[in-house]
């Protein structure tokens, strides 16, 4: 078999193939044998049919079956000889005639994965989102936890509140006629699915009162009779009962599982409002690393390759639907929404091919060591055993997937450490007021830090000195460790320290202002 390859255009490939004549004979012969074989004709015994009678009657079926088997073990020895990566579906561009004694030739198109060429990946400029937490969002969420443990009390001091839980006696009557007579019925003053309108009708009545008027009652109300109609209603309110939020104590806080009581409560659900926001912001940290390495780097993407993306990126959609319970089926798809996961999946191909460019030309892999760890984080998160984790993957075969997206996120923190991160609206420091040469010298000293050694580690919520000059973190990872591996920031190593945990919090960083404040002791 020969195999001549041609590049048209940046990622798609003219491949032709042409098998010998002594092949196609072999393969027209088995074909035909194994035809005569099996099939039956009258006035012929059983594979006793000659070959004339077989090509004359099935003939072109024969030689139709024998050029797709040839175009498809063709096609796969061609692709792997020459190693090429197809993306999307193959096409046959040109195929001759298959006849018993001469050579047969065929053409296939082919997009394949681009070769990346990367100008710049390192030192890019990355908005990383500053992730902070206000003390109203503390609040908000320490609410939303006693919200979870209130209960209903009975009300007497006031009228019918929205979201009350009010006891009614209650006719409703359309003109003469009776068509709904509760001698003690349970409304609900928020969306009361029963008699759905009659909710702003009782607010401000008190328990034992009664009030007469016409309500327009909801379209969707459970109660037929009164559904869609204006009618004129009777209510006495028997009762009136309210959720009561509890106020947040330290035997409250120690009864929903915070240690420390009240103040432990909030400072775990600050911490754990920061790791989330902080998350968040690493994550879009790295989606703006994308963009900005995409805009560095331009290159085209085979139309096949965004394909596929696309429509993984709608197999996940739907698959979303089925989680929440739904027919995935019936997710449908405009014009408009299609065209914008088109864009999405262009940019995940090229993220993709970028990030496997860089892991190949910086030898970044994952390790048994890495795999072992993120096995272990998955079965934290899940509450089960590591085995039981383990074992999923493996069952389902899908250990290299796990691999591949593991590696995704090494190269995307491996860049990042390697990027100029930029604070979102932050501004950089202000240079220190230079000394004038007329000043006093002990002036010009009030101006400068003195030189001192860091003692211990920052606190995480310590704020860093008014006189700290910061604009050191402003860089990429490999020049903040310069700079503080050279000493000249050993002064503001205390700060400097807190800044970056409160900050983009890189390992990279922490870890060299770490081991200068070591060294420095």
């Amino acid at each position: 078999m020969k195999v001549a390859v041609e590049s048209i255009g940046s990622f798609q490939r003219k491949i032709q193939i042409t098998f010998p004549a002594d092949r196609v004979a072999s393969e027209l012969d088995s074909a035909f044998k194994t035809l005569g074989r099996r099939v039956r004709l009258p006035g012929f015994r059983p594979g006793k049919a000659p070959r004339k009678v077989l090509e004359a009657r099935y003939g072109g079926d024969i030689r139709s079956d024998v050029a797709n088997n040839l175009i498809q073990s063709g096609y796969r020895k061609a692709i792997e000889g020459e190693k090429l990566e197809p993306v999307g579906q193959p096409t046959l561009d040109d195929t001759g005639e298959l006849k018993h004694n001469a050579e047969f030739s065929f053409t296939v198109l082919v997009d394949v994965k681009p070769s990346v060429s990367l100008t710049k990946v390192k030192g890019v400029d990355v908005v990383y989102p500053v992730a902070t937490i206000s003390d109203e969002e503390v609040e908000a969420n320490v609410r939303a936890r006693l919200e979870g443990q209130a209960r209903l009390v009975e009300v007497t001091d006031r009228g019918v509140e929205k979201g009350d839980m009010v006891l009614v006696e209650l006719e409703v009557k359309d003109g003469k006629e009776v068509v709904a007579n509760e001698p003690g019925t349970m409304i609900r003053t928020e969306a009361d699915p029963y008699y759905p309108g009659i909710e702003d009708f009782l607010v401000g009545t008190k328990a034992g009162k009664s009030k007469k008027g016409k309500v327009t009652f909801g379209a969707d109300a459970r109660t037929e009779a009164v559904a869609g109609k204006e009618l004129s209603v009777n209510a006495k309110v028997l009762s009136i009962q309210a959720n009561e939020v509890p106020a947040l104590d330290d035997a409250l806080a120690e009864e929903l599982g915070y240690e420390g009581g009240a103040g432990g409560m909030r400072n775990a659900i600050r911490g754990d409002l920061q790791t989330q926001r902080e998350n968040l912001a690493r994550n879009q940290a790295r989606a703006n690393l994308l963009e900005a390495l995409i805009a560095a780097n331009p290159f085209d993407v085979p139309a096949g390759m965004v394909d596929t993306s696309l429509k993984m990126l709608m197999d996940e959609l739907r698959l979303q639907q089925a989680y929440m319970g739904r027919d995935p089926r019936s997710l449908s798809f405009s014009d408009a929404q299609i065209a914008d996961l088109r864009i999405r999946a262009e940019f995940a191909s090229k993220a993709g091919l970028i990030l496997e460019k860089v892991s190949e030309t910086e030898k970044i892999e994952i390790t048994d060591k890495d795999l072992d760890a993120k096995y272990a984080e998955l079965a934290s998160e899940r509450g089960q055993s590591v085995e039981a984790v383990k074992g999923y993957f493996v069952k389902d075969e899908a250990v290299e997937e796990l691999k591949a997206r593991m590696l995704e996120e090494k190269t995307l923190d491996w860049l990042l450490e390697r990027a100029n991160l930029v604070d979102e609206g932050a501004k950089k420091a202000a240079p220190k007021k230079a000394a004038k040469k007329d000043e006093p010298k002990a002036e010009a000293a009030a101006e400068e830090k003195p030189k001192a050694k860091a003692k211990g580690k920052a606190k995480k919520d310590e704020a860093p000195a008014a006189g700290a000059d910061l604009s050191v973190l402003d860089g990429a990872v490999g020049k903040v460790k310069e700079a503080i591996e050279s000493g000249a920031h050993d002064a503001d190593l205390a700060e400097l320290l807190a800044a970056e945990q409160n900050g983009k919090a890189r390992k990279g960083a922490l870890a060299a202002i770490e081991k200068r404040i070591a060294d420095t002791k």
